[in-house]
């Protein structure tokens, strides 16, 4: 095993293990499409989907040549350029505003689901700022955003600007059957899977693996900051 995928199930293991409704019930064991999703979601680490037999070692090692990317490729690929925005109150907004590990939420204040998705941020954010971490939501409608006035982090407008900023995420940002996204952003780059769905006691956990993982010097920020190419929607 390489190194990078070392230190990736090391950051996989410091993350919350699965708490999928089926095992929960006692059911039928997940999908493997589902236990797919959560390990790359960093919910299940590979190791716990070993031991439980929804996963063999033939998928492990075909997953782990599948996943040998390169750090620095994976963060010029995913690299978010130079945008300016503003925030609902009407303040200017830039990429310079961004700590270096960010959960950026994407959120349609129009959309059913899209409070419980604010509240579990809002529950989570004292301990993702505890950990080293942010959070910032970006609100992709102009009707609804009343659900934001009491955010303790920043909401932003998602602008031409922004847009054209990240890329060919864009089009997971803008995926009409998945109305939240929220990725994490290190040192410039989404670097985890896209959520549709988050937990807030996750939050602080996941943020921590995250800080760690902005200080290895493989997820450094590079020159690059113009192109991005969209990740598999996870949660």
């Amino acid at each position: 095993m390489n190194n990078f995928s070392r230190r990736r199930l090391a950051v996989l293991g410091l993350t919350a293990v699965l708490s999928l409704s089926l095992t929960a019930c006692g059911a039928q064991q997940p999908s493997q499409e589902e236990v797919e999703q959560a390990i790359e979601a960093g919910t299940l680490t590979i190791d716990d989907a070993l031991d439980k037999g929804w996963i063999d070692q033939a998928w492990v090692d075909a997953y782990q040549e599948a996943n040998s990317v390169p750090a620095a490729s994976k963060m010029e690929t995913n690299m978010v350029g130079d945008f300016t925005t503003s925030t609902l109150s009407g303040e200017e907004f830039t990429r310079d505003q961004l700590g270096d590990v960010v959960f950026f939420a994407f959120l349609d204040p129009d959309a059913e689901e899209t409070q419980s998705f604010y509240e579990a941020l809002a529950e989570g954010y004292d301990g993702v700022v505890e950990n080293g971490a942010d959070i910032v939501v970006c609100t992709k409608g102009e009707s609804g955003n009343e659900l934001f006035a009491d955010a303790p982090f920043p909401v932003i407008l998602y602008n031409d600007s922004l847009k054209a900023a990240v890329g060919g995420n864009s089009g997971m940002v803008e995926d009409e059957e998945t109305p939240n996204a929220a990725s994490w952003y290190v040192n410039g780059s989404f670097l985890s899977a896209w959520y549709s769905t988050v937990e807030g006691e996750d939050l602080p956990q996941s943020a921590a693996a995250f800080v760690e993982m902005s200080r290895d010097s493989e997820f450094q920020a590079g020159d690059g900051a113009d192109s991005g190419a969209a990740m598999v929607p996870m949660g």
